[in-house]
């Protein structure tokens, strides 16, 4: 029987040696703490409060405070280099929890300074410090640290990085061998170092761009030997954690969320900790890219560690079952750099190919589709945009009633076209946003003919009419990337009568005593997602004001003073525009109770909505400058309102959000038009995206 398995062990007791070395090498950290704060007094955000009158004497006393205590930071250096640089990088990396963000370069600035930190010394002695955390056997028992303070290897590579990039390229030939014989030991046994070749990569990064800023040695044999260490490295990298991007990108996608609604998105390496910085690879991997070319020098190489970066980093992302998810703004920044690298088109083409064309696309944030996603397909189709628009208008079926039969069958086949030329419609849509203004003016018979063909649909053909809504998103992309309207003419009578069909549906009703056989067609044919994007379309038509819209405007909205004051004689009858019309059938005319008042009260409301908005044309000439046309619907409309679009549920539709709308678009119209704002297209085109990376709005196949 084994007796004693569950008492706990004796603390192993220190020598009196030892304990006198703890002493003192706490005592030499107190020390460098101490001559740091000194050191650093007045620096930074302590000086710019001064006044001007102590300025000088301040000056002068930190000098001198300065100067002692750099000497004595030498003397400590000279009898401790290892325990006191260990100090140094724990003062850098806590100087990131302070405000003054110049605090981690002023720790940089101290090592300079001093005289017993030269590179040579510097270099090894981080070296050492790295060891003595992944792999303490490598070193003899002298260059081992002591471990008394808490620093991972992570935060120690991460401040050779930044040291460094610090360094004069002049340094290279201090360092140059250290750093090839500490590279070539880590790749003989990676695996302890794994945490920190992501970081090491990004060191040697740097380590090539120093020396192609150099001649020093023999520099087609220094090229071809870091060379190699880097793509061995890169090749460690993924194999060592190869599971890790996509479990990466996710944390990080769900961690940066709020940073997807500013200009920036992710924040730059200077603002994270060491230990954010060590984790991102993908970011580490953006950095490196530009440069692969200086690093690497042979192109074949450039193409290898493209492809190998592009194959284990942006693929897996890509096809993984959570995208688009695991697609971040790193990720995009990661693609961005590598498709503009020369010669490496066949690779991220695919790429972007790839994604593009994925069913879960859609479901894409819009922010990051803005900012990141539209300049991506804008270069993708920049060499040849006429191929990629022809391919997904020839996935695009014109509608047929033949051979349809009633059923489960027939209702699957039916919903499944649905959603295939719903998501075609959308692609061509974004593609259109994305493009330069008039790229896709030689491929536009193309389109409008298709566009054509789709408006032909019913409720029972294949694609149905549910595509409808798209159509009308492909036009708003056309009116807002097409410059001269005369490209557009041949649209415009479709377009006319498609939104006089559409506007006009929503008096129909289904349930009316006097319904017929028209009036349950429309219903029909214009669900509640095709009027809303017929508004939408109308909407935006009314405030983008094409030329060869603008002679059939009147149709629509009432484009004179009319809008706001109605005339005795228009009073008598019924307006003139649909519009307007609607709006009175419906029971919210800006002129129902304003009869004796002149419509004041109507106006007024609208002239509070856009001044609330910074639109309307009140205020000085200052003001003007400032407030831009945009469509009255370009802002997001409710969840409980896009449920009522998800599930058709048209007459709540048009009373909660349509209603509304057609009581002010006519007084929109004229008070923007003579308040000669500019377009504000940048509200346009993020409306538009909106709708079209909505998941919810596309048909579910059964």
């Amino acid at each position: 029987m084994v007796s004693g398995v569950f008492n706990s062990e004796a603390p192993q007791s220190r020598s009196a040696t030892a304990n006198d070395r703890l002493t003192v090498d706490l005592a030499f950290q107190d020390a460098v703490r101490m001559c740091f704060k000194i050191w650093s007094w007045g620096q930074g955000s302590e000086a710019s409060g001064l006044d001007a009158d102590s300025a000088a004497s301040f000056n002068y006393t930190s000098l001198r405070m300065r100067n002692r205590a750099r000497r004595l930071l030498e003397h400590v250096f000279a009898a401790e280099a290892l325990e006191c640089l260990e100090t140094v990088v724990d003062i850098w990396r806590a100087s990131f929890s302070s405000p003054d963000a110049s605090k981690p370069s002023a720790v940089l600035d101290l090592l300079p300074a001093l005289d017993g930190s030269r590179p040579s010394h510097t270099i090894p002695a981080i070296f050492n410090a790295i060891y003595s955390r992944t792999n303490p056997s490598a070193l003899d028992p002298s260059r081992k640290s002591t471990l008394t303070i808490s620093l991972q290897d992570t935060d120690l590579v991460i401040f050779l990085v930044d040291y460094a990039r610090s360094l004069e390229d002049d340094a290279m030939d201090e360092i140059w061998q250290d750093c090839v014989i500490f590279l070539k030991d880590i790749l003989s046994n990676p695996f302890p170092h794994r945490q920190t070749i992501p970081s090491l990569l990004g060191f040697t990064a740097i380590l090539g761009e120093k020396v192609d800023n150099t001649n020093f040695g023999e520099q087609r044999k220094m090229r071809r030997e870091l060379a190699d260490l880097f793509m061995r490295l890169l090749t460690a990298l993924f194999t060592t954690r190869p599971a890790l991007f996509t479990d990466m990108s996710l944390n990080f996608n769900n961690s940066q969320s709020d940073a997807l609604q500013s200009s920036d998105g992710v924040h730059p390496p200077a603002t994270k900790i060491p230990a954010e910085r060590a984790d991102d690879v993908v970011g580490i991997l953006s950095s490196i890219v530009p440069n692969l070319p200086k690093i690497l020098v042979e192109q074949d190489r450039v193409l290898t560690a493209a492809s190998s970066i592009s194959t284990n980093v942006i693929g897996p992302a890509i096809r993984s079952k959570n995208f688009p998810d695991t697609i971040t703004k790193g990720t995009l920044a990661l693609l961005r750099e590598l498709a503009r690298l020369p010669g490496n088109q066949k690779t991220w083409k695919k790429d972007i190919s790839d994604a593009f064309n994925d069913v879960r696309f859609f479901g894409s944030a819009v922010a990051l589709v803005r900012s990141d996603w539209l300049p991506l397909l804008r270069q993708w189709t920049l060499t040849d945009n006429k191929d990629r628009m022809l391919e997904i208008l020839a996935r695009i079926t014109p509608p047929t009633t033949a051979g349809i039969v009633f059923g489960v069958g027939a209702t699957s086949a039916r919903l499944e076209a649905d959603r295939r030329t719903q998501l075609n419609l959308r692609r061509v849509a974004a593609l259109v946003l994305a493009s330069a203004p008039d790229a896709f003016v030689a491929e536009l018979p193309p389109i409008l003919d298709r566009l054509v063909e789709l408006l032909a649909a019913t409720a029972t053909s294949s694609p149905s009419s549910t595509t409808r809504a798209e159509v009308y998103m492909v036009v708003r992309a056309l009116a807002l990337r097409t410059t001269a309207a005369v490209h557009l003419s041949p649209l415009w009578p479709v377009v006319n009568a498609e939104l006089q069909a559409a506007v006009a549906s929503c008096a129909a009703k289904d349930d009316d005593s006097n319904n017929n056989s028209s009036s349950s067609s429309s219903n029909n044919t214009f669900g509640a997602a095709a009027v809303l994007q017929a508004c939408k379309l109308l909407d935006l038509l009314v405030a983008v004001a094409p030329d060869d819209f603008q002679l059939h405007e009147w149709l629509f909205v009432t484009d004179t003073v009319d809008a706001v004051y109605r005339s005795a004689a228009a009073a008598v009858g019924r307006p003139v525009a649909l519009v307007d019309d609607l709006s009175e059938v419906l029971g919210n005319g800006p002129f129902t109770e304003t009869d004796t008042g002149g419509g004041s009260g109507g106006g007024s409301s609208s002239s509070a909505k856009q001044e609330a908005d910074g639109e309307g044309g009140g205020g000085g000439g200052e003001g003007r400058k400032q407030k831009q046309r945009r469509p009255l619907l370009a802002d997001a409309i409710s969840p409980d309102d896009l449920a009522l679009v998800v599930e058709n549920r048209k007459e709540e539709l048009v009373a909660r959000v349509l209603r509304p709308f057609f009581g002010q678009l006519s007084i929109f119209a004229f008070e923007s038009t003579y308040a000669m704002g500019a377009l504000d297209e940048e509200a346009c085109v993020v409306a538009l995206l909106r709708d079209l990376f909505d998941e919810r709005t596309v048909v579910k196949a059964l």
